[in-house]
């Protein structure tokens, strides 16, 4: 049954205000004898949302009752949570049509606790609840940081509702509720309120509810020794996020919490003012809460987005420029599909004269794919400033990374040696083939020496060595580029790389890397890799050899 207060008056006409004005409109002044309410546009009041019947209720007003009537409506009227088919409304009932349209049913002129506190006929009640009012307003606007915010608004709560405990509720990133704030400080259970039935039917039906004649205290209050209880949902305005031609002003309501409070002795009952300046509170405060989030997230991002701007410099100086060599020109190209990614490039000259180079891709991406990355960097520059031979890198660094790194990453990897006579030493781990092209403009591919490195152990790899002759090119890619994929699926592949080779009149690796590269960033349809891409284009030009001049 709705609970009926037989003893309130009307002191002007009556009028509806929305609780949330971004669904509902405006205040709505009931000055005819019937109003029909409905998304019909001949009603009298129309509201234009989707849950509201063409033709959902109509309101008789006589100048001394307000009566409701619901029209045979598909989401139904509801009067203080009942639903109605016909019932007499008094001032601050709330009155729902469907699900989602709520009014504050009141008198003409502004009927919410901070207007009545503020009238001339004001009692020493409203005056307190304006003083409520105030100076939470006033402590909510000096708050800084989200632990303040919860406080200030539990506090209040208390105090409004002369409640002997309270806690505000917050929904956590998974979706669960969990204590923000507790009073008193002390409690043995301080997440009581995580537990509360009636904090989760406020929550559900976004609306106040409190113990009462529907609602007996639950067993687990019973259990904690609490009588009587209110709960208010936090609710916050959201409007859609998208592109400019799908924006809108129009809200949706996102419950973020709760606000629960208990009295350990039964007494007078919760008053309508009492919840009134309590939900008035409650919106506020969610608000509050809503913009310190925010504000945190803000700065959280802030501190991210710095500290991701030093990997990517950290990581650009680990990928730096080519070396440079009397008997090679190389040209490198390395590019994160994110800030910072787990493709390798390296080259380097060696104590015996040749020119140490390496491509790898790390799995995954990111900043742990970057730290294995620049760890395998390390591992080549000491094995290579070592003398050690190609062959013998692939089982060192499997070693090493099966030691440190952990789950389960694996780095493929391509790794070479370039001497001045032309000789070209490589092995490959796991990577995708490295092309030479040839004078006579044959491509040659060589394929995979044995697995990736960093999962498996007692495993060897081979090497082999072939000779460049001058003006031959060396190419080495990350799949970043030959698993280019186009609009319709198809993959960018080896075979494409080997044709535009092929077709290269200039060979200078630079203009050799640009034509590969822009070929695949057309495959994609100019849209951005999805994975990391990173090139290494090597053309092997030693000096011409100088006549000896013999003795005149």
């Amino acid at each position: 049954m709705v609970r009926r207060d037989t003893e309130s008056t009307w002191p002007t006409m009556p009028s509806l205000l929305p609780r949330d004005p971004s669904l509902a409109g405006r205040r709505l002044r009931i000055d005819r004898p019937v109003s029909v309410l409905g998304r019909d546009p001949s009603s009298d009041i129309v509201v234009s949302h989707p849950t509201v019947s063409r033709r959902h209720a109509k309101l008789e007003w006589d100048g001394e009752q307000l009566m409701v009537e619901d029209m045979g409506s598909s989401g139904g009227t509801f009067v203080n949570g009942a639903r109605v088919q016909r019932e007499r409304l008094m001032p601050g009932d709330t009155l729902r049509l469907g699900p989602s349209i709520e009014y504050s049913v009141g008198v003409g002129t502004a009927s919410t606790p901070l207007a009545l506190a503020a009238k001339r006929e004001t009692g020493e009640e409203e005056v307190k609840h304006l003083q409520v009012l105030l100076d939470t307003a006033r402590a909510l606007n000096a708050a800084t940081v989200l632990d303040e915010v919860q406080e200030i608004v539990l506090q209040a709560a208390v105090r409004i509702m002369k409640a002997d405990r309270g806690s505000v509720v917050l929904f956590d990133s998974a979706g669960r509720l969990r204590t923000a704030a507790v009073v008193p400080h002390d409690l043995s259970d301080a997440g009581w309120a995580e537990q509360s039935s009636l904090l989760e039917r406020a929550v559900k039906e976004r609306r106040t509810v409190c113990t009462g004649e529907e609602i007996s205290p639950s067993q687990s209050m019973i259990l904690r020794g609490a009588a009587m209880a209110v709960a208010t949902p936090l609710m916050v305005a959201r409007r859609p996020v998208g592109a400019p031609e799908d924006a809108s002003f129009v809200a949706g309501l996102e419950v973020i919490g709760g606000v629960v409070v208990e009295r350990l002795s039964r007494g007078k009952a919760f008053s309508r003012n009492d919840i009134a300046v309590l939900e008035s509170v409650a919106a506020d405060t969610a608000s509050a809460i809503d913009s310190a989030r925010l504000y945190r997230e803000a700065r959280e991002k802030a501190k991210i987005d710095h500290e991701m701007g030093l990997a990517r410099s950290i990581q650009g100086a680990l990928l730096r420029k080519p070396e440079v060599v009397e008997f090679a020109e190389t040209y490198a190209f390395s590019q994160s599909a994110r800030a910072v990614g787990g493709d390798l490039v390296h080259t380097m000259v060696r104590s015996d004269g040749g020119l140490a180079l390496a491509v790898g891709d790390v799995s995954g991406k990111g900043i742990s794919a970057a730290l294995i990355m620049a760890m395998v960097q390390g591992f080549l520059g000491v094995l290579h400033e070592l003398g050690l031979q190609v062959g013998e890198l692939p089982a060192i660094i499997n070693r090493n990374l099966s030691r440190y790194s952990v789950g389960h990453r694996f780095i493929t990897l391509a790794a070479g040696v370039l001497f001045p006579d032309g000789r070209f030493q490589l092995t490959n781990a796991g990577h995708a083939p490295v092309s030479i092209l040839r004078q006579d403009g044959r491509v040659d591919t060589i394929e995979p020496h044995g697995p990736m490195l960093g999962l498996l152990d007692g495993v060897t790899w081979s090497w082999e060595e072939v000779q460049l002759r001058p003006g031959e090119v060396v190419v080495m890619v990350s799949d970043g580029l030959t698993e280019s994929f186009s609009a319709q699926g198809e993959e960018f592949g080896l075979d494409r790389v080997q044709t535009i080779l092929k077709a290269q009149t200039d060979r200078t690796p630079m203009k050799v890397g640009q034509s590969l590269l822009d070929a695949a960033t057309r495959h994609r349809g100019g849209r951005e890799a999805s994975d990391d891409v990173t090139l290494l284009a090597l053309r092997y030009c030693p000096p011409p050899t100088r006549p000896v001049v013999g003795d005149q």
